[in-house]
């Protein structure tokens, strides 16, 4: 999708939206990856998923749920596949994918790392401080 997602949330480019609250808006992506690939995106224009306070993160995941729970039950779904990507669009959102096997979207596989990359990535990750991310 090359809109705009504010455009989207105001309604200047039309989707087919399947739920919305206050604060969020649930739409059939136009060029799915399976039937049924739903996008849920913030009303408030927010770049990332994890530039969300703490409250409107749990919030995004409060509704992503119960928007998983209604297309698994109601698509007949195995698993909705949940995705983050966030380069393409900057606004917070997250794709949900309803699949019926393995390989039904892409993997996360790649090579394996030498354990001194291991190491040295295990240490910077599990430091007790959490910074902030840069704007």
């Amino acid at each position: 999708m090359t809109a705009d997602f504010a455009d989207v949330i105001a309604g200047r480019t039309p989707v087919h939206v399947v739920r919305s609250d206050a604060r969020h808006l649930a739409w059939l992506a136009p060029r799915p990856a399976r039937p049924g690939h739903v996008i849920v995106a913030t009303r408030d224009v927010v770049d990332a998923v994890w530039d969300l306070d703490a409250e409107a993160h749990a919030a995004l995941w409060a509704f992503v749920h119960e928007v998983a729970r209604t297309m698994r039950a109601r698509l007949g779904a195995a698993r909705v596949c949940v995705s983050v990507i966030g380069w393409v669009v900057r606004h917070a959102h997250v794709h949900l994918v309803p699949t019926d096997a393995a390989g039904q979207v892409p993997g996360l596989d790649g090579e394996p790392l030498p354990t001194a990359e291991m190491l040295r990535l295990q240490a910077l990750l599990s430091a007790t401080e959490t910074p902030r991310a840069p704007r």
